[in-house]
């Protein structure tokens, strides 16, 4: 199965969706929303679980697959959008091969983190390798995690790196160096102990810097650039998926020093989250990799409103996708869901230190791990004063929006029966100071709501399209053939690969050029299309084949319209407007077909 494929056939589009939109509803078949991509008030986005497309029938007019939707809502070229989608699924993307594959960036990466290294290791490095061993860390950890030093003088590293071929600008781009409106370029790391920072997939994206003479801030990360984006990584994670898979756990620490000793202790399901709370990007990195995630916290900072928020936001991240899983019908398709769990560290103590001094202790602070909202139950005291009128009323805000995204209407009834228990006060009055309706069970005997059909097999093998695969390869095999699929809308091809090389090689001037602007992943798919076996014909014969070929998808493409929007009418979701809006676009789908077939190319007829 082809990579892009592979990552498809795992990822249910309903579920992808619901993470981005909201208000995703069930509707019949089909669901429904507002249309993220322009503003309406009636909803006019559908999708569809069984086709895994989903259409605007709005203002935007358009639809697609799971690439298409992630590349328009994140503004994602495919190769970006396939590997986010790749992380997401917990699908490794294939590495590149040669370093001149590398993005210029990362060029630039690579050979600081040499410079790094090789400081490191000289006789200037002396003071941070007797600092590294004070941690706990030995020679051999040391190496794995390619830690560095940068050098102390303001453009060293510049110098450096200019010499080897870097223009300045790119140095600045690349975020090892920065640069003022006004003035020279300064290398941005000085004196500090450094760590590579990796992406999912073991690509260097940045590095972190941890000051060693005392000096602020203690810990300074690479800027935002077109590699890096700390909201979007999660430390050493490359290391800890496979453990994390096989564990089925993940544990999230909060600092570089306290996931390295992990991996050195043999723990190595660890991830540091380099001090944010945790994102959706995060999060969706931990889902593709582990069912179970646990928060090591620093008893110590526990009552501070800081951590509280971290905890309140990261909780939140992970009920926003679980909420939406299960309103759109997809929860109980899966054996089971991400829980997020707190492991209370011992008094002043990092997790460092605690695998450090017991590995024994903090096996057993993972096993004993509490769940969050029991943990924000027993820590309420602390945060608020219970036993005024006001601290019962911030109290009931911030604990009542949590238990209320729990997505278990059994779970919540308990959970919040708990909380006016605690809070002193029956649950009617709890559900007015709040103001908002408590979720309920569904009585016995009443009718179930209606589930979402499953999605057309999601996680079964994706099978490639014949048509779209023959079309592409006679495409590129045959170059004088290109003007025939000059008009053909892109939209029509189905695989996202597919439709990434076709959309292209329509604008590439030579196949050389092509090969050259692919990135990995798609250079594997564009082998295989000149693989491909072609039958034997003279120019007329394959001429009329890509006419016949284009003609077929565009005929296929007008029917998958008049389908949805048959569907839609027969929808609950369908409203007077809406219904008169659709069957006027029933009416252009029809002509637009009618058109379509009175030009369709005429066929040689052999005698």
């Amino acid at each position: 199965m082809a990579f892009a494929d592979e990552v498809k056939s795992r990822l249910d589009l309903v579920e992808v969706v619901a993470s981005y939109v909201p208000d995703l509803q069930q509707a019949g078949r089909s669901f429904k929303a507002r249309c993220p991509f322009h503003n309406e008030r009636t909803p006019s986005f559908f999708v569809f679980p069984e086709r895994q497309t989903w259409r605007c029938f709005g203002a935007c007019a358009t639809g697609g697959d799971v690439f298409s939707f992630v590349m328009a809502t994140e503004k994602l070229a495919f190769p970006e959008a396939l590997r986010l989608l790749a992380q997401r699924a917990g699908v490794p993307v294939p590495q590149q091969r040669r370093s001149d594959e590398l993005h210029p960036l990362q060029q630039i990466h690579e050979a600081a983190w040499a410079f790094f290294q090789k400081l490191l290791a000289s006789r200037q490095g002396e003071g941070a390798r007797a600092y590294l061993a004070q941690r706990g860390l030995l020679p051999a950890t040391v190496e794995e995690f390619g830690l560095g030093l940068s050098p102390a003088g303001g453009t060293t590293l510049i110098e450096h790196l200019t010499a080897l071929g870097y223009r300045p600008e790119a140095i600045v781009a690349a975020g090892v160096a920065t640069q003022a409106e006004q003035g020279p370029a300064r290398d941005l790391f000085r004196g500090r102990l450094t760590f590579p920072i990796h992406d999912g997939e073991g690509r260097l994206s940045g590095f972190g810097g941890r000051a060693l003479d005392g000096s602020e801030p203690k810990y300074l990360n690479s800027p935002r650039t077109e590699l890096f984006d700390k909201g979007r990584l999660l430390y050493a994670l490359h290391r800890a998926r496979r453990s994390m898979q096989q564990d089925g756990e993940a544990v999230v620490v909060e600092g570089y020093m306290d996931a390295i000793v992990a991996h050195q202790a043999g723990f190595r399901n660890v991830t540091a989250s380099m001090g944010t709370a945790l994102t959706e990007h995060q999060v969706a990195l931990l889902r593709g990799a582990a069912r179970r995630v646990v928060l090591a916290l620093d008893a110590d900072a526990a009552g501070q409103e800081a951590t509280f928020r971290s905890l309140e936001t990261s909780w939140q991240v992970f009920q926003d996708q679980v909420v939406a899983r299960l309103r759109v019908g997809t929860l109980y398709q899966r054996p089971a869901e991400v829980s997020l769990r707190i492991a209370v560290l011992p008094p002043g103590k990092d997790p460092d230190e605690v695998i450090l001094k017991d590995p024994a202790q903090w096996e057993r602070l993972l096993r004993e791990a509490q769940d969050l909202v029991e943990y924000l139950f027993v820590t309420a005291p602390r945060r608020w004063p219970l036993a005024t009128s006001q601290g019962k009323a911030q109290a009931a805000e911030h604990l009542y929006g949590i238990i209320a995204a729990l997505g278990n209407p059994f779970e919540e009834e308990r959970q919040l029966r708990r909380l006016a228990e605690a809070l002193g006060v029956s649950l009617a009055t709890l559900e007015a100071s709040v103001g908002r309706p408590r979720p309920r069970p569904r009585q016995r005997g009443a009718a179930a709501p209606p589930r979402a059909q499953a999605s057309a097999s999601p996680f079964e093998a994706q099978r490639r399209d014949a048509l779209e695969e023959y079309l592409l390869a006679l495409l590129l095999q045959r170059p004088e053939l290109r003007e025939h699929a000059r008009s053909l809308p892109p939209q029509l091809f189905s695989s996202g690969e597919d439709r990434e090389i076709f959309t292209r090689w329509m604008r590439c001037p030579t196949l050389e050029a092509l090969q050259s602007e692919l990135q990995e992943e798609l250079r594997q798919r564009l082998d295989a299309l000149f693989a491909f076996s072609l039958p034997p014909s003279d120019l007329r014969q394959r001429e009329q084949a890509a006419k016949e070929c284009c003609f077929r998808l565009q005929e296929r493409h007008l029917r998958d319209l008049k389908e949805e929007e048959a569907l839609m009418l027969s929808s609950e979701a369908a409203t007077e407007e809406s219904k008169a809006q659709l069957e006027q676009q029933v009416v252009e789908t029809n002509e637009r077909l009618r058109s379509l077939f009175l030009s369709r190319p005429e066929r040689r007829r052999d005698r």
